[in-house]
């Protein structure tokens, strides 16, 4: 494991053992085997160890909407699709996204930090869209996406039987077979 993962775990642990505000960047890089100069080699303050600053996913998505773009394909249903294609990074870690997400909700400082990071994302795949489609569209398809994404985060977590991807399908359809107009 990486020093930047051994971080991000043990930064997990003392968070949900102490709290987030009870907890140094000292204990951290102490329990995850390194010294804080490694810690701030890899992040810039203890709420970074949280958060993806480089926007993988983000990109990731991005990708996906570029790499299967079809003419005939609603802009919605294609970056929802690229949201679904993220799926394995939550599947694999559910236990530490469950960690991270508790954390973050008992942190008022920390969710302001996840609207603003949700920004990004909406950038980032209105960006893809915006490539092929007119770019309100492309925005609004990003943004509604995101919500759909996070809604699917909500019950992929209320319901751990069901897969990551399942659940944002899922919730896709559910607005697909209700809209009449």
């Amino acid at each position: 494991m990486k020093s930047k993962e051994k971080l991000q775990v043990a930064a997990a642990k003392l968070f949900m053992k102490k709290g987030y505000e009870n907890t140094t960047v000292q204990e951290i890089a102490s329990l995850a085997g390194v010294t804080e100069r490694t810690f701030f080699r890899q992040f810039k303050d203890k709420s970074d160890v949280l958060f993806d600053t480089s926007n993988t996913m983000g990109h990731r998505v991005a990708a996906f909407i570029t790499d299967k773009f079809d003419v005939e394909q609603k802009p919605l249903k294609l970056a929802v699709e690229g949201f679904a294609s993220v799926s394995d990074y939550f599947d694999v870690s559910r236990e530490q996204v469950l960690a991270r997400s508790q954390i973050i909700q008992s942190n008022p400082d920390l969710q302001e930090r996840e609207l603003l990071k949700r920004q990004v994302l909406i950038e980032s795949v209105t960006n893809a869209l915006s490539v092929k489609f007119d770019s309100e569209l492309s925005e609004l398809a990003a943004r509604f996406a995101v919500e759909i994404f996070h809604m699917a985060f909500r019950k992929w977590i209320e319901s751990p039987e069901k897969g990551f991807a399942e659940q944002v399908l899922a919730v896709y359809e559910l607005y697909e077979n209700s809209v009449t107009i």
